[in-house]
């Protein structure tokens, strides 16, 4: 049913009326900034956690807050925080973080339509600021239109992160020896608690043991840090050997496709939800 003033062009293609307010506008960020404000506590302790840790590894506050600033992915921050060294081991760092950033080439892909038909600096930016928290509270919006929601959110995220970043920082510099609070475990603490929300089931179990195996192995036969490389490539060769078709039945497409849209959980262009009053007419009603 149209609403009073409505053209049709603007029922029959809700995904380009919403085009038409713009890449970025205010309302929209503002919004997606307050709908992650309950993340705000874990995201400064996290962010808080890291600064303490890049004190203890000799980072400069600048660095770190650099590296917030640049990479804004806080795993992969904790991964080049923990192998940082006074002969920065850089191949190390770079492949690491390359393999646990893998995630966001199906986050980006989840994301298409809010992109779709936007210019380059419009999705660079959008996915720069791209996080795990405010792309899973943006994919539960029935809209995904406006990428302005998206960039709300990161743009908060930030912000509490390198608060977060800033205070622990502060706070570390001032304690001696870490290991007294059991500083020198967060990293493995982080994430042995990011692992638990990673498990999909019995699917898993291989590949998991492969990592596990792999990652030991690495510890005894391989210098430096290659052990973490070690382990990431056993589990992702035996996660690909064991791999079946019904394994994809919790995928990003299953998981957020909702009724009258597509598999990534907003309008497909002019194949959008069709309106209660052009589905009546097609079926007689």
């Amino acid at each position: 049913m149209s609403r009073p003033g409505q053209t049709e062009n603007q029922i029959q293609n809700p995904l380009q009326n919403q085009s038409q307010s713009g890449h970025f506008d205010a309302d929209t960020i503002r919004r997606g900034a307050l709908a992650c404000l309950p993340l705000l506590p874990s995201t400064i302790i996290f962010g808080a956690v890291l600064g303490v840790l890049a004190a203890q590894r000799g980072l400069s506050l600048g660095e770190l807050l650099f590296m917030s600033l640049a990479v804004f992915a806080g795993s992969a921050q904790f991964v080049s925080v923990d192998l940082w060294r006074e002969t920065i081991p850089s191949a190390t760092i770079i492949i690491a973080t390359a393999v646990i950033n893998m995630r966001y080439i199906l986050i980006g892909a989840s994301l298409r339509p809010v992109f779709r038909g936007r210019p380059l600096w419009v999705k660079v930016t959008g996915m720069h600021m791209v996080a795990d928290e405010n792309w899973a509270v943006s994919m539960t919006q029935k809209d995904l239109a406006n990428p302005g929601f998206l960039l709300g959110g990161g743009i908060f995220l930030g912000v509490v992160w390198a608060t977060g970043n800033t205070v622990g920082y502060l706070l570390g510099g001032g304690i001696p020896d870490p290991e007294v609070y059991a500083l020198d475990f967060a990293f493995t603490a982080v994430f042995a608690a990011l692992t638990i929300g990673m498990w999909k089931g019995k699917v898993d179990l291989l590949p998991w043991i492969a990592a596990a195996v792999g990652s030991v192995i690495g510890h005894y036969t391989l210098p430096g840090t290659w052990s973490i490389l070690a382990g990431a490539g056993a589990g992702v060769l035996v996660a690909a050997l064991t791999w079946r078709e019904d394994m994809d039945d919790d995928s990003l497409e299953a998981e957020f496709a909702v009724e009258g849209r597509d598999a990534y959980g907003a309008p497909e262009g002019t194949n959008a939800a069709k309106p209660a009053t052009e589905t009546a007419m097609e079926t007689g009603q």
